[in-house]
């Protein structure tokens, strides 16, 4: 007995065929879903993973910015301290200075000579006096000089006049203090007391 399929068996495996790919095209779009995905899930926890890094740098920075700004102040405030150390500590080395400049310029002063008048302005100090002889205007400029608080002695009038009804040489001398150094304050402190039993 011959048998014979009258169903159109061809439009079966069409059809067939066109099922196998929609189910392929499916699994392709699920597969290349599934990969978009982690992709975007490794992308996305690396940029998440570098904005904790920025965020923990940006924390770092905002703490190094006021340490460097309490920096700023300490350095400031230790400028403003030293400057008023320096204000004191030249202060105490000028409290005695008059007593110095006076001790110091009895002593300079030769036989002869009669101080009138002394001026001073800054470090600059101007003296008028008499003098019998002009050596003896010579000799007074020369222990200036060696003195430690007076420098430059230079002498801007000598004339002759009348004091009494002796003749004099009437002059008019500038000199400079010598402004002390930290050094050879420290060195003079540290030898003083070395000599102190």
């Amino acid at each position: 007995m011959i048998r014979i399929n009258l169903l159109p068996y061809r439009e079966a495996q069409r059809a067939q065929r066109g099922q196998l790919l929609v189910l392929a095209l499916i699994g392709i779009l699920l597969l290349a879903a599934l990969l978009y995905y982690g992709i975007y899930s490794i992308f996305s926890a690396r940029v998440s993973a570098e904005q904790q890094k920025v965020q923990y740098l940006q924390g770092v920075t905002t703490q190094l910015d006021k340490k460097i700004a309490s920096i700023a102040d300490l350095r400031k405030k230790r400028d403003e301290l030293l400057s008023r150390e320096g204000i004191i500590t030249d202060l105490q080395d000028r409290r005695d200075m008059v007593v110095r400049l006076f001790n110091t310029l009895a002593q300079a002063t030769p036989d002869g000579i009669f101080l009138t008048k002394l001026q001073q302005t800054g470090n600059s100090i101007t003296v008028d006096g008499y003098s019998q002889a002009n050596n003896q205007v010579a000799a007074f400029m020369r222990n200036i000089e060696a003195s430690k608080i007076f420098a430059k002695p230079e002498l801007n009038i000598i004339s002759k006049s009348k004091l009494g009804n002796e003749e004099v040489g009437q002059f008019t001398l500038q000199m400079s203090i010598r402004t002390a150094t930290t050094t050879n304050k420290s060195g003079a402190s540290a030898q003083h007391k070395d000599t102190q039993p």
